[in-house]
């Protein structure tokens, strides 16, 4: 199956990422669908930078780096 362009996660809303998810799946589009993956990306990216948000200002630096290299590692491919 070929790949879908990479889409900034930030160009949709959860709520917006959450629905098309919600409509593929109610049409049985299969997992490995690039739009079905695309979405849970869209919605992974969400999770993490509602997380981001709400730790603003307690981090340290060395949190900082250390958890800029699990995100690194973290990349779907």
């Amino acid at each position: 199956m070929p790949q879908a362009p990479v889409v900034d996660p930030a160009s949709r809303t959860a709520s917006s990422w959450s629905a098309r998810l919600a409509a593929l799946k109610s049409r049985h589009v299969p997992d490995d669908d690039p739009r079905i993956i695309e979405c849970r990306e869209g919605l992974a990216y969400w999770r993490v930078r509602r997380s981001i948000d709400a730790e603003r200002g307690q981090l340290s630096r060395a949190g900082v780096d250390r958890l800029r290299g699990q995100l690194s590692g973290a990349v779907a491919s």
